[in-house]
């Protein structure tokens, strides 16, 4: 269980680049809906892998979106957690 674990956590993290591209171009798209979706699904799926920073960073981010509120600050939070797995 702990080898599947790990497996899991190694391709979330392969996928990170592709979690932020996801994010840019619905940001510079003004895609309300995919942000909200994106960050939906990492702030489920974030913390069963270790980061429990990344999901946070997400709830945060759809919390915004759902409120409308500004959500550019918690946009670049989350891309620049995202960033920091990629390294």
């Amino acid at each position: 269980m702990k080898a599947k674990m790990h497996e899991l956590a190694a391709r979330f993290a392969a996928q990170v680049g592709n979690y932020r591209a996801v994010l840019e171009q619905a940001m510079n798209a003004n895609d309300l809906g995919e942000v909200q979706a994106l960050a939906h699904k990492l702030a489920g799926i974030a913390p069963m892998f270790g980061y429990e920073n990344v999901g946070n960073a997400a709830l945060d981010l759809e919390d915004a979106v759902s409120a409308g509120e500004n959500h550019s600050a918690a946009a670049q939070q989350l891309d620049f957690l995202l960033a920091s797995i990629e390294a």
